[in-house]
């Protein structure tokens, strides 16, 4: 079944800027719906049933028309951005996506985009939260907030993947104690347990916490590790994440068990 969609969008990036911004969607989804502002940013919202993404970046002189440029299977085109040198026109039509560099040419056909069916609701439930100071997200109230760099959790969640694929996460917040933990641990087997620092705490003084999946790691490696980032949460809630650098901003939403 083709997906409707608008008639020629189009954008011109390097190559290696293309393959940035679709590896900013993270290993667990296969399709993006790019939205090409003539303001000249490009953004997508994102959902899986374990997160969801909002990405937003401007790229000066990049969009040539404005509209949607749907990926629904990244792979491929992620494979053929690998073997181009220099800009890479990308443009839709009614039905498909073409990539152009130099002679090399490749069109892809544009099916349903799995990605955006999950978008909007979970788009609203954020913009919602935002606009209430994060004080809550849906039903689930966060009373937890601070900036750190989520690296050094990010590393203790690799450590705990290669000693088991179906490890337990559990995210704790302590703001009286300016501590952002990571415990991972499966039922008789190893446990990990990783700390870093929260700066400008806010919250109650007692540890909150929530637990998650496998998933919880593919989602934090989506953030830059070089970038501090913001948190939002609360008992058994979800994790959202803030992070904005020049020209850029992300908001990732990791679901927690409990959802």
């Amino acid at each position: 079944m083709t997906a409707h969609c608008d008639s020629m969008s189009k954008a011109v990036l390097e190559s290696k800027e293309w393959l940035s911004l679709l590896n900013s969607i993270g290993e667990r989804m296969e399709d993006v719906k790019l939205v090409l502002n003539k303001s000249g940013t490009i953004e997508y919202d994102a959902a899986h049933s374990s997160h969801y993404i909002h990405y937003k970046k401007t790229y000066p002189d990049a969009v040539k028309e404005s509209g949607n440029i749907v990926f629904t299977d990244l792979k491929k085109a992620k494979t053929f951005l690998k073997k181009c040198k220099g800009d890479v026109t990308i443009q839709q039509s009614a039905t498909r996506l073409s990539l152009k560099s130099g002679t090399m040419k490749m069109t892809l056909p544009i099916l349903d985009c799995k990605s955006t069916q999950l978008a909007p609701t979970l788009s609203k439930l954020t913009l919602k939260a935002k606009n209430g100071q994060w004080g809550a997200f849906g039903r689930g109230v966060f009373t937890t907030h601070g900036e750190t760099n989520f690296s050094d959790l990010i590393d203790g969640a690799n450590i705990a993947k290669s000693l088991s694929a179906d490890s337990e996460f559990l995210i704790k917040a302590n703001a009286d104690e300016k501590e952002l933990v990571l415990h991972a641990f499966k039922k008789g087997g190893a446990a990990i347990i990783c700390t870093v620092t929260i700066e400008n705490a806010q919250g109650p003084n007692h540890t909150v916490s929530s637990s998650f999946g496998p998933w919880l790691l593919s989602c934090l490696s989506i953030l830059d590790p070089k970038v501090k980032s913001t948190f939002h949460c609360g008992e058994s809630t979800v994790l959202a994440v803030e992070q904005s650098g020049e020209g850029w901003e992300r908001t990732i939403v990791v679901i927690d068990q409990q959802a």
